[in-house]
């Protein structure tokens, strides 16, 4: 059984835009659906992990905070 959250962020990691960037050497990942989120890390593979840590906080402070978190409504847990 896969939790909910869970879903929630990879399925918007899917949604996501990784760019290299030469001045800093590095990859930098953010999702135009979810304003803020942004990670930054050495490897593509890094900068995903790091992006998917930050969603799980946004996800978070949204709920707490009483914000609306895109598709969060529209997205049907899959047996």
């Amino acid at each position: 059984m896969e939790l909910f959250l869970i879903k929630y962020i990879n399925k918007m990691l899917k949604k996501a835009n990784y760019e290299y960037d030469a001045a800093t050497h590095s990859w930098c990942a953010s999702v135009d659906e979810l304003p803020g989120v942004y990670a930054q890390a050495d490897t593509i593979e890094d900068a995903r992990s790091e992006l998917a840590e930050i969603i799980e906080e946004y996800v978070f402070v949204s709920l707490q905070e009483g914000h609306p978190l895109p598709e969060f409504k529209n997205f049907r847990q899959v047996a």
